[in-house]
């Protein structure tokens, strides 16, 4: 079989009593053995990256900076609405050997470049103030397009500001002309600053999915929006990735597109039906990244969800918060389901697999273990969710309330064993109970890396 599907309760058994009762359910999603020999798909992909002038400032080292300041060469100024420090009057003697962002942009895209084969498909764009399309839907037999158009980035003259909706149309164009159901249809987008646009570039994320293709979002430094690079990924189906040194860019591409080049399985598709008196309450993905999928619409008891494309080795996991009514003893099904799925390279297209949902009501109080596996999840998940309370609780101005959820959110993250992270959340308490802020660099490093907690699971 292409799929394999396992499900998981927290309570294999439920005690008989009078009260209705929280359950969860951990259902995941892996490709089947018989995937292993399946042959890659070919890729549709359109790169988007951010050529404002910010991308362009030497990256010093201290050294080299302390030499400049002394020589008067260094004042601060705004680009892209982030302050940084602008050099002029450098003395002509001086011999600048210092890299830019836009240089290790380039050095993803020429290893890029390598990765792509005859039967795949690229396109690039570039955006700041302005948009250009710098090389329009191309066959992968066509690499020199792409290395005269990398060649050309460091002339691209497109404005100071960052409007990243209009590169972002310029690419979804692009990957929705060469748009096929046989294909991983993927836009990439690269920024180091705040978009002036953000309801538009949120717009153009949702037409995407709706068309079936993913949005994977790299945000470098710590400076741009990640609130909206994540909401970008998570609602069209893509990747975010933080990217605090630019140097780390050329690997971030390569993991995306080794991703993008491992599908196997599209069009993976959850399609629940709930029986009499129970409820959904919450979904979260939690394979393989935490991300609240909100409040699932239902009908008639019924829903769907939409989970995007699956990988050789890769998982899809979700977490389900089901209300479940009380019942005499005895064997009851809660849903049933059907996950739906295209495997292109072997020619099958709506395929599906059923399963149902059972539990066991017993009197017997003894028999009433819980799952730790799925418990181990259900605190990870919890610990996400404290977080992303505390940062909307600070973006509100409740310093009280953002500190409470962070103080929570360490003690649970230092009881999985996260130190690191947890330390970090406690830096961020201290700085706002003495500045009554979080630093940017603190808030996405909580934002990004709880997302990925449980992929450290055994």
């Amino acid at each position: 079989m292409a799929l394999s599907i396992t499900t998981t309760l927290n309570q294999d058994f439920i005690p008989v009593d009078a009260s209705a009762r929280l359950l969860y359910v951990l259902l995941q999603i892996q490709p089947g053995a018989n995937n292993g020999a399946a042959a890659p798909l070919p890729v549709n992909i359109g790169i988007v990256v951010d050529n404002s002038d910010s991308m362009r400032i030497p990256i010093l080292s201290s050294g080299q900076f302390e030499e400049l300041a002394r020589a008067g060469a260094v004042s601060e100024t705004m680009v892209d609405g982030v302050a940084v420090w602008q050099f002029q009057n450098v003395p002509p003697s001086y011999k600048l050997d210092a890299p830019r962002n836009l240089d290790f942009v380039k050095q993803a895209l020429r290893s890029a470049l390598e990765r792509l084969a005859p039967r795949d498909q690229f396109s690039l764009a570039a955006f700041a103030g302005q948009a250009e399309l710098l090389v329009p839907l191309q066959s992968g037999k066509n690499k020199r397009a792409l290395l005269q158009a990398i060649d050309a980035l460091d002339d691209l003259k497109l404005g100071n500001e960052t409007l990243m909706a209009s590169g972002m149309n310029l690419g979804y164009e692009q990957v929705k002309r060469g748009f096929s159901r046989e294909m991983v249809n993927r836009m990439i987008v690269l920024t180091d600053g705040f978009t002036l646009d953000a309801p538009q570039c949120q717009f153009l994320a949702q037409q995407a999915a709706q068309t079936g293709i993913s949005i994977s979002t790299l945000g470098l430094g710590v400076e741009f929006n990640e609130e909206l690079l994540i909401r970008i990924a998570d609602a069209s189906g893509g990747n975010a990735y933080f990217i605090h040194d630019p140097a780390e860019i050329p690997d971030a591409f390569k993991q995306e597109l080794s991703g993008v080049q491992n599908v196997v399985l599209r069009d993976v598709m959850l399609k629940m039906r709930l029986m009499q008196g129970v409820e959904l309450k919450r979904v979260h993905r939690v394979k393989p990244i935490i991300a609240d999928l909100g409040a699932v619409p239902t009908q008639d008891r019924a829903f769907d969800l939409a989970l995007g494309e699956l990988g050789r080795g890769g998982e899809i996991a979700l977490l389900l918060e089901l209300l479940v009514p009380p019942k005499p003893a005895g064997q009851y099904q809660l849903a049933h389901y059907i996950v739906e799925y295209n495997q292109p390279s072997a020619g099958v297209f709506g395929a599906k697999v059923r399963q149902n949902i059972v539990v066991q009501y017993t009197g017997d109080a003894t028999q009433t273990p819980v799952n730790p596996t799925v418990m181990n999840i259900v605190e990870k998940v919890s610990a996400f969710k404290l977080q992303t309370r505390a940062l909307e609780d600070a973006a509100r101005g409740d310093i009280a309330g953002a500190t409470q959820k962070l103080q929570a959110a360490a003690t649970r993250l230092l009881n999985m064993g996260e130190d690191d992270l947890a330390r970090a959340a406690l830096d961020e308490v201290a700085n706002l109970e003495q500045r009554g802020q979080m630093t940017p660099e603190g808030t996405k490093r909580l934002r990004y890396d709880t997302r990925r907690l449980t992929q450290k699971l055994e």
